[in-house]
């Protein structure tokens, strides 16, 4: 049933390319049916330094052609009722598997107070208001910006956000990242929701933050803590009519608990370099008699130039941790140039990518594994209805 609803989803956003939205209306309420397909054509080139990739032996070069869809493909409905409003929208997971399957992707309701003037409060599973990926069009990161290589990814999760002015603030619930701790052998407890805040000093500038304590119940019963947070800024100003300025930055410690941030980053269904499972998470002390953690603490920025039709832009961030001998330094660059017939968007990109030279600990008496770079061309197909 599941593959029968994704098949009808996405041929019916094929066949609708030259169509517009589905609005409907019915005293004071609107209805909004939409979809979003992306798909891609990629090669990509990856030098793995010393490690192993494609099956190929450890340093040995692969270069790869793929052709599929991104997870970030979507359809979803918009429920507006006066003061009321309902979004939503779902996507699809392990596209270029056979288990392909619906994912949620939003689902939340709206209230404005005296019609927003007030404020706004929003509850469900909600867009995240703490990132640095928003104004970075970078395709191949299933439009994530520079996730890895300078800005941190946008998560969507569960929670209370209310908005006035420009000031946000959000209480996220921690039960979707539960297992970020279980290197202690632990379960996990949420005793808080993570802490969202953010201000929109202008239109085109935000600065953010957010704050955890993350919990977890060892196998003695003893309760154990790590906390975890990031500031960032993002700058988003227009410079003409036609010359966009992106620019963001930040620092977190022990970010990868909530997921936002990577160490390298792992580019959905076209990776040059999969680095995703490298989150920056803390590390357990060894030899404690109770369960400690070192912090493991990332920087970074991105800044990107829109000129009309054309982007191009570059990120760089590091990472490190008391138990490591050196910090993780990646860095990436991309640009691309958007082409649009009717509903059809079709973007050619490219890509340079690299992961640094492998953090080791300094217990380890391993050689360094040397960095894994990737370089990617292709193109990204859209089609919005």
């Amino acid at each position: 049933m599941k593959k029968l609803m994704i098949t009808l989803i996405f041929t019916i956003a094929f066949a609708a390319a030259n169509a517009s939205a589905m609005t409907f209306k019915a005293g004071d309420n609107t209805i909004d049916l939409y979809a979003s397909l992306r798909a891609y054509t990629v090669f990509t080139n990856t030098d793995p330094g010393s490690l192993s990739v494609c099956g190929r032996p450890a340093g040995k070069s692969c270069s790869q052609f793929a052709i599929g869809l991104q997870d970030n493909s979507r359809a979803g409905i918009k429920w507006t009722q006066g003061n009321f409003f309902l979004n939503n929208e779902w996507g699809i997971a392990n596209v270029d598997e056979s288990t392909a399957q619906l994912r949620l992707r939003f689902l939340y309701g709206d209230y404005k107070f005296a019609g927003g003037k007030s404020g706004r409060i929003r509850i469900g599973q909600l867009p995240g208001i703490v990132h640095t990926s928003a104004g970075y069009d970078v395709k191949f990161s299933a439009d994530n910006g520079l996730q890895g290589y300078g800005t941190m990814a946008d998560v969507r999760r569960i929670g209370i956000n209310y908005e006035v002015g420009g000031f946000s603030v959000a209480a996220i619930s921690m039960r979707q990242e539960g297992s970020r701790l279980t290197p202690a052998g632990g379960s996990f407890v949420e005793i808080m929701p993570r802490f969202e805040a953010a201000y929109s000093i202008t239109p085109s500038f935000k600065v953010a933050g957010t704050y955890v304590t993350s919990s977890a119940r060892g196998g003695d019963d003893s309760l154990y803590h790590v906390n975890a947070g990031h500031i960032m800024f993002a700058a988003n100003p227009k410079l003409s009519d036609k010359v966009r300025l992106i620019a963001s930055g930040f620092y977190s410690v022990n970010g990868g608990v909530y997921d936002m941030v990577t160490i390298g980053g792992g580019y959905s269904k076209s990776e040059a370099v999969d680095r995703s499972s490298y989150r920056a998470t803390p590390r357990l002390k060894p030899g404690t008699e109770k369960v400690e953690f070192d912090n493991t603490s990332a920087y970074g920025g991105a800044i990107a130039l829109a000129i009309d039709k054309f982007e191009a832009g570059f990120g760089i961030q590091s990472a490190g941790n008391d138990q490591w001998q050196d910090s993780q330094t990646s860095m990436g660059v991309y640009a691309n140039y958007k082409f649009r017939v009717s509903n059809l968007r079709i973007t050619p990109e490219i890509g340079y990518l690299n992961s640094g030279d492998k953090w080791r600990l300094k217990s380890a008496e391993a050689p360094v594994q040397k960095d894994v770079r990737g370089f990617r061309a292709g193109v990204q197909f859209r089609i919005d209805i």
